[in-house]
């Protein structure tokens, strides 16, 4: 007779307390336990004088054993570990419920030894505190108090009273304590990662500036006064444990599997992953938020926008499986991915090939434009859309043809040909191009007239009324080009595309459109996206980074029709990099402004809030060299060491990424790492390969994230790059830097552990604010 069929609800510790190599053995076991947990193969096993007598061993292989606990018709899966050291565990933990917010935690008692890593013990927090004490008491007896109220700015927490933090909240008073007196960010992020459970969401909550009582409200049970809490070291009845665990409140730290189903979706792509299964608070708000217009979701590198984007998508279509939902991104590589994320959130989720059908469709918005512009092929709608927008029109779709801004032909011969009248600065494609991007095309102009009236916000170069006259005479002889040639540019594919679904009422269209990457995209295509999903509830969600804009400008999203004022909220706890990597990062955009508060007319007052880590690692390390040849040799003998340590960690060689400015220097570098006995993969557009370090331009990286990251050559002759043409104003040299600074953010968010930064002679003008890195 098999047992009856047990839940199992995880801890979100558990999905990486275990190397993935052994994730098939994992999630055998956890297969076992679901269906029947009395298989000879699991050698379950309770724990003599343990702190919990509900704690048990199940064995994952012959040297590696998971420590979990019964309860009752649960199992809780708290870690998987090597097999002596899941004794030690398992004899050390305890399932309690907070008495104040009626949390569940799950805490160690004191070991017979000094942990060393892993969560504080009880008795390990009391004597921090009490260390703590006496090293405070020794800093007012050698006067040095005022430069520790000094150093204490950095933290945070600095302000709070540790016993209104322990009454309010029901954190632990050594806690609150050594959180309070930590004497930087830095240190206050490295307590708390010891500290584990809510409490460390809690304060690092407090640290990015969220307000006391709504930390309180998101930590605290539903009841005013929760039931079966228990002091420190008594573990809860198992009743008040599983009723803490599964409340809606505990999601972020505690996922059920409630059954056979829930368990083959959580294993269908082969492996648990924590974005998965654990939202935090700020994230589920934004997943399950009901909008009543479009809504703006900003944050940093690493704060889990995509993640909530993601799973807002597949929340839509289940709720409503004959929605048709559209999900944009900026490039072909980042639509790839986030269709696997979504597949792999939901391998049952109904997916849409085109736009307009009923599921998800996946893709970007250049893509959508062609599918709009040939569904309207043969139609009356087409030409009449192109007039409106070009002033010339066909009934077949033109073919797309490039008109990037540094250089193309095209811009080249109309400028040569009609636009002799301007200033030499201003006779250069990369003007025409945003000229015609930001000004023209929007306000969809066809004549002279209307361009010779039309506002020019935001540009940077004053035009005279000549000026004008010439700007137009070249635009003309595009525009002209182009219908020689029947073809139109992307931007004119996306206003032309615009005009098609404004003009037709049996155009395709969907119900909800999610936007990655928001900062990126140019106006025609912000116009793009408000015609292709009517005004109403939940029709535009936007998740965007100002500090990540590497392609486009500043945007006003109220001038296309999307109006997000009052409906734009932030995220700011970064999930991904170190606190150490993230500091350099933001100390790269030191000096650019990336406020997009006032643009859209909002200006608020965010108070104290902070972009933090949740994170603490090693601190950057930087390779100058004297030349060239120096830094391959630099950066050859770090790789080795790297890829001896990653090894030895369980590290695939796959999650080392080295990044360039240039597709010559990535080419050269794989060369020179060759000749050096450094075996590296250079990436494109394909996907990163398996078992090879990537080595890819900063451009590629965008949305991917490595163990390690090399940045490579940022030196002052790569970073800023500043292009002939594109430096006609000051406005423009003014965004061409930001965007700079911008991609060596991104380069050095890409890194979760360790991250390096190489120059050969002298370094980027963005690197000198940096100090206390490893040399």
């Amino acid at each position: 007779m098999t047992a009856p069929h047990k839940q199992l609800i995880l801890d979100r510790g558990f999905v990486s307390s275990y190397d993935r190599s052994i994730s098939g053995k994992v999630n055998a076991t956890m297969e076992k336990l679901m269906r029947d947990s009395t298989s000879n193969g699991l050698h379950i096993e309770p724990i003599q004088n343990s702190a919990d007598p509900r704690v048990r061993t199940a064995r994952v292989d012959q040297f590696h054993r998971m420590v979990l606990f019964d309860l009752a018709d649960l199992w809780l899966l708290y870690g998987v570990y090597a097999h002596d050291d899941a004794y030690t565990v398992a004899a050390k933990a305890y399932a309690r419920v907070n008495p104040i917010n009626g949390a569940a935690e799950i805490r160690h008692v004191e070991p017979a030894t000094g942990s060393g890593e892993g969560h504080y013990t009880d008795s390990e927090l009391k004597a921090i505190v009490e260390a703590r004490a006496a090293e405070l008491m020794a800093r007012q007896q050698d006067e040095q108090a005022a430069s520790s109220s000094e150093a204490n700015e950095t933290n945070p927490l600095g302000g709070y009273e540790a016993g209104n933090l322990a009454a309010q909240l029901g954190v632990d008073e050594p806690v609150a304590e050594v959180a309070v007196a930590a004497a930087s960010e830095d240190e206050l992020v490295r307590f708390l990662e010891r500290v584990g459970g809510w409490q460390e969401d809690a304060l690092l909550d407090l640290a990015t500036g969220t307000p006391l009582d709504e930390v309180r409200t998101r930590y605290t049970a539903a009841d005013d006064a929760p039931t079966g809490g228990t002091e420190v070291g008594v573990p809860s009845e198992t009743d008040a444990v599983v009723r803490a665990m599964t409340t809606p409140r505990a999601a972020s730290r505690f996922h059920l599997i409630e059954d056979d189903a829930a368990l083959e979706k959580a294993l269908a792509s082969g492996d648990f992953e924590a974005w998965r299964l654990f939202l935090h608070p700020d994230q589920q708000e934004y997943v399950d938020k009901k909008t009543s217009g479009p809504f703006r979701l900003s944050g940093g590198a690493g704060t889990g926008k995509t993640v909530v984007l993601v799973h807002r998508a597949v929340r839509l279509a289940r709720e409503n499986p004959e929605a048709r939902i559209l999900v944009v991104s900026y490039t072909r590589n980042l639509v790839d991915m986030i269709g696997q994320q979504i597949r792999a959130l939901d391998p049952g989720v109904r997916m849409a090939a085109q736009v307009g059908q009923p599921g998800i469709s996946v893709m970007t918005l250049d893509q959508v434009a062609r599918r709009v512009l040939a569904e309207a092929n043969g139609t009356d709608v087409l030409p009449e859309a192109m007039e409106r927008v070009l002033g010339w029109g066909v009934r077949q779709s033109p073919e797309p043809r490039n008109a990037g801004a540094y250089g193309t032909s095209s811009w080249d011969e109309a400028i040569e040909a009609a636009g002799q009248e301007l200033p030499s600065e201003l006779a250069v494609p990369a003007f025409f191009h945003s000229e015609y991007q930001e000004v023209i095309l929007p306000a969809r102009i066809t004549e002279e007239k209307d361009y010779l009236r039309a506002p020019r916000v935001g540009r940077g170069s004053r035009l005279g009324r000549n000026q004008r006259r010439a700007v137009w005479a070249a635009v003309q002889r595009y525009r002209a080009d182009g219908l020689a040639a029947q073809q139109i540019d992307w931007d004119e594919a996306a206003a032309v595309a615009a005009a098609v679904l404004d003009g037709s009422e049996n155009a395709s269209t969907v119900d909800h459109v999610l936007i990655d990457e928001g900062q990126d995209f140019t106006p025609t295509r912000w116009m793009l996206a408000r015609a292709i999903v009517p005004e109403g509830p939940d029709d535009l969600f936007i998740a965007e980074d100002s500090n990540q804009r590497i392609y486009g400008q500043r945007i006003v999203l109220g001038h296309y029709g999307i109006k997000v004022v009052g409906r734009s909220r932030r995220l700011r706890l970064n999930y991904r990099t170190t606190e150490q990597n993230l500091n350099l990062a933001l100390k790269v955009l030191e000096g650019g402004d990336y406020n997009l508060d006032e643009v859209e007319g909002e200006q608020a007052d965010h108070g104290t809030e902070r972009y933090i880590s949740s994170r603490s690692g090693p601190t950057p390390v930087l390779l100058p060299a004297d030349d060239l040849a120096q830094e391959y040799d630099r950066v050859a003998a770090l790789l080795k060491t790297w890829s001896v340590e990653m090894a030895e960690e369980g590290l695939a060689a796959s999650t080392l990424g080295i990044l360039t400015r240039t597709k010559k220097q990535r080419d050269a570098l794989v060369r020179a790492l060759g000749e050096r006995g450094v075996s590296v993969a250079p990436v494109d557009t394909q996907n990163i390969p398996v078992g090879t370090p990537a080595v890819m331009t900063l451009h590629r990286a965008k949305g991917t994230e490595f163990s390690r990251v090399l940045l490579f050559e940022v030196s002052d002759a790569s970073i800023p790059r500043f292009f002939a043409g594109n430096q006609y104003d000051d406005k423009a040299r003014e965004d061409n830097a930001l965007r700079e600074r911008s991609l060596l953010y991104v380069g050095a968010t890409r890194a979760r552990d360790m991250l390096a930064v190489s120059w050969s002679k002298k370094a980027s003008p963005f690197l000198p604010a940096i100090t206390g890195a490893q040399r």
